[in-house]
């Protein structure tokens, strides 16, 4: 098993987007996975009402139970991959989230908010993982969101290159992310052809070669 965490202090920045896609390209490929959506706005709950995605999206939240209750139930999930998508902020399911993740995937917009949102979030990303010394996790910036046809969009992976963590394939401000959530699918069912699933496939090569490395 392995655990892909996906956290940013902001919100608004696509966290379940990217969850929920990439759980359903890894489907796709023969993976078995699971998503563990940890907010308390349950989006990607909601996305699963459907019954269309084919992969199990169970809403755990900490305000349930112990941290080391919660995180028992993250890891009897029968699965190869668990996705945990997690809310805004960098708060005790944000730490519980590293701690246990052999991926921490950081989701970042274009603007200078959520830029300065995600240099923050790494800070805690790193301070978590310094104590840990068992810990092999490998943090990924996302960038999100994005517009090439922007100043914007065209200087976002420079700028969170700068970061100093590796930065994977972007995630573009596609209206097929929006049709998928709607038809209760991931995009690379919902539009196989477009923009949006080449990014979902481009973005689980990197995932998987990532996790791969780390073997």
């Amino acid at each position: 098993m392995q655990v892909i965490s996906i956290v940013q202090q902001k919100g608004g920045v696509g966290k379940t987007t990217l969850a929920i896609n990439l759980a359903g390209e890894l489907k796709q490929r023969g993976k078995s996975v699971a998503v563990v959506d940890a907010d308390p706005q349950g989006s990607a709950a909601a996305w699963a009402i459907p019954k269309k995605l084919g992969f199990e999206v169970k809403p755990e939240l900490l305000s349930n139970g112990t941290i080391s209750q919660w995180l028992r139930n993250i890891l009897k999930q029968p699965a190869e991959f668990i996705i945990i998508d997690t809310p805004a902020g960098l708060g005790s399911v944000f730490r519980a989230a590293v701690d246990v993740a052999d991926l921490i995937l950081v989701p970042c917009g274009p603007s200078s908010l959520d830029i300065n949102a995600a240099r923050n979030t790494i800070a805690h990303v790193i301070s978590a993982l310094r104590n840990d010394a068992r810990s092999r996790a490998r943090i990924v910036l996302v960038p999100t969101r994005v517009d090439l046809r922007t100043p914007e969009g065209e200087q976002i992976v420079d700028e969170l290159s700068a970061l100093g963590e590796f930065v994977s394939p972007a995630f573009s401000h596609d209206v097929y992310f929006v049709r998928a959530f709607t038809q209760g699918v991931c995009v690379t069912a919902a539009a196989p052809d477009s923009p949006a699933a080449r990014e979902t496939r481009e973005l689980s090569d990197f995932v998987l070669h990532t996790l791969g490395s780390l073997a």
